[in-house]
């Protein structure tokens, strides 16, 4: 029988959907509105080893392009060990925000295992590609690194050149570093998801390139451009005084930006000096051009004012907004006004007829500038200094407000967290319009320079001042927020609460979540362990590999189990029995020997459970893993529902 052609088509349609969303980059349509596979690129995505791209020069294609792509999907080794101490985490029981210390190509590695496609909005400012002498973040090559390239189909004069753009400021280099994590963000976002990412001039044109390549090009959004200063500097013949922000959707069609809070400036040029019952309301003309093959006849007619008599027609070339019949009903209804004056007539714009919010700009240049950024680190720590170039709030809660517009209880995700100001941005928006979106930011322990002020004040890593800021700026917003509603008091100075600025202490915290927990990533030394042949291992090696985790690090493996059942970090849970058996949302989780009659016996009132899951390591009895699966049926859970980890 034949193909019906219309139903073909649709096919292929649905096809080429399908395609694009696993492999934006290597499926296109031409001009002709056929379907092109670039299979080097699809090959690229499955088996980067046999692909056959040439890496000369950069852009698309540059020396080491294959290795930074296997970078990205290669298997992770790392763990996250929680820091929930009072000096690492505020609120750790109650907050839903996350803090994580660590690289963030590692980091992003494991967020992929339980943060796929959950992520609505990622804003990022990326270290740039100056002058200077290489990247603050620098992806080491290791001997590993070598065997890898050579495996990847690399000559040996490639591997030397890779070796040497290691964190170097070329572009290839800083190409090389952003791809594999552009790749990974991608996968963590949500399908009506946007990423902002903030860059200069340096990499901003090889920066859209490589975006289109990750995101596809017909999900680009805009490319803002932020006035960064408010005057030019004097050293130059032109000033530069501006920066960029890339902004992308996963899907364009899906995504749906919303608008600005209107706020009292804009709000200004409506007024009601007539005592209007419909409100404020702004003068706007009648007419419009008529130009252009626009000039409707229908449009074109004298209008009366019904006080005085007087005829007025739109000007030559123009017309009036509306046919007659609409016009003399809006006359009727005291839509359309004369001018003492003049008696031209205009039309009535009531505020409570337009969009109640504003669309953003393209040009920010009314968003704060890199001075304001420093202003606001300085009145957070009461000191100059601590830390320079971050981003203004006043930029980042304008991108916050446009970007989860949908949803308020959207999760943010920044992964070059720098100073902060992301999670401050949140916290801050949050208190503003009652949402309750939550932050995960990452942010390495890169030192601070010996001489800096950060330094004398203590702070020997950047990721302390991070910490450090989401405190303190969690702590302003939550007095300011509580003083405002008046539910501040008082407080002894042995009082504990938490004291505020002005020294009046927060008693609650009025279901504004300005807390973190915060997690380390490190080295998983049993599955480093693994990649070891048995000429490599040493004597620590094997002890380590034979001996049974401590109760101590049972916290450790659980939440690194959540990751593996795609439970959030922020999730609670309950204590069945102690360094042995813990329910979080619907997963029970075995951490330590227990009898199957215990598993049951502590389960069968917990409705909610449809899973378990047994770190194996920590099992040392045969006769638990025998019976098991026959006792857990008698409280309904099923073989299939049952996991062995480790």
């Amino acid at each position: 029988m034949k193909k019906n052609i219309i139903e073909e088509q649709s096919i292929n349609d649905n096809n080429y959907k399908k395609l694009k969303e696993l492999f934006p980059d290597a499926v296109s349509i031409d001009e002709d509105g056929k379907y092109i596979i670039d299979k080097e690129k699809l090959q690229m995505n499955l088996d980067p080893s046999k692909a056959e791209i040439c890496e000369d020069g950069y852009g698309l294609n540059w020396v080491g392009k294959k290795e930074a792509y296997h970078r990205a999907f290669s298997k992770n080794y790392k763990v996250l060990k929680p820091l929930n101490d009072e000096a690492n985490s505020k609120n750790w029981d109650t907050t839903e925000n996350i803090l994580i210390k660590g690289d963030n190509l590692d980091a992003l590695k494991i967020l992929r295992h339980n943060y796929f496609e959950a992520i609505k909005m990622i804003y990022i400012d990326p270290p740039y590609n100056t002058k200077n002498d290489g990247f603050v973040y620098n992806d080491n090559f290791t001997s590993s690194t070598e065997q890898t390239l050579e495996e990847l189909g690399y000559d040996k004069e490639y591997i030397d050149y890779i070796e040497n753009i290691q964190g170097a400021k070329t572009h290839s280099g800083w190409l090389s570093f952003m791809y594999p994590r552009l790749l990974l963000a991608r996968d963590l976002l949500k399908e009506d998801g946007v990423i902002f990412i903030s860059l200069d001039d340096n990499e901003q044109a090889q920066l859209k390139i490589l975006c289109d390549e990750v995101f596809g090009e017909e999900n680009f959004i805009e490319t803002l451009i932020w006035k960064k200063r408010a005057t030019p500097p004097n050293d130059r013949n032109i000033g530069r005084i501006h920066e960029y922000i890339h902004c992308y959707a996963k899907n364009l069609n899906l995504m749906g930006l919303g608008l600005l809070d209107r706020d009292d400036k804009s709000k200004e040029r409506y007024s009601n000096p007539d005592k209007d019952i419909r409100g404020d309301w702004a003068a706007s003309d009648l007419s419009a051009n008529g130009k252009g093959g626009r000039l409707s006849q229908s449009c074109i007619y004298p209008i009366k004012n019904p006080e005085n008599g007087l005829e007025y027609m739109p000007s030559e070339g123009r017309c009036w907004l509306f046919n007659k019949e609409k016009m003399e009903k809006y006359i009727l209804e005291g839509r359309v006004a004369f001018r003492e004056n003049t008696n031209t007539p205009f039309l009535k714009r009531y505020l409570s007829e337009v969009r109640q919010g504003l669309t953003l700009p393209t040009i920010l240049t009314e968003f704060g500038f890199s001075s304001t950024s420093a202003t606001e680190a300085d009145s957070l720590f009461n000191k100059k200094g601590i830390f320079e170039y971050a981003k203004p709030t006043t930029l980042i809660k304008p991108l916050l407000q446009v970007g989860t517009v949908s949803n308020k209880n959207d999760l943010i995700l920044d992964f070059f967290a720098g100073s902060g100001t992301t999670a401050h941005a949140v916290m801050d928006l949050n208190a503003k319009d009652g949402g309750n979106r939550k932050f995960i930011c990452v942010q390495w322990a890169e030192e601070t320079p010996e001489k800096s002020e950060a330094k004398k004040a203590g702070y020997e890593t950047i990721f302390d001042i991070t910490k450090e800021r989401i405190k303190r700026a969690g702590e302003k917003i939550l007095g300011e927020t509580l003083k405002k509603n008046g539910l501040l008091h008082s407080v002894r100075n042995d009082e504990k609460d938490g004291v505020c600025n002005d020294g009046d202490s927060v008693s609650n915290d009025g279901g504004l979540d300005v807390g973190f927990r915060t997690f380390e990533v490190v080295e998983d030394v049993k599955q480093k362990i693994y990649q070891k042949s048995l000429e490599e291992m040493t004597q620590d090696d094997l002890l380590s590999f034979m001996s049974k985790p401590t109760i101590e690090n049972n916290e450790e493996i659980l939440y690194n189990l959540f990751l593996a059942e795609n439970l959030p970090l922020s999730t609670k849970y309950e204590t069945l029995i102690k360094n042995r058996l813990y329910l979080a949302n619907n997963v029970a989780f075995v951490l330590g020997d227990i009898t199957s009659d215990e598993l049951v016996e502590k389960l069968k009132e917990k409705k909610e459970c449809e899973y378990i899951t047994v770190y194996s390591p920590n099992i040392s009895d045969d006769k638990f893993t025998l019976e098991i699966e026959s006792n857990i049926s008698k409280i309904g859970i099923k073989s299939d529902k049952l996991r062995f980890r480790g």
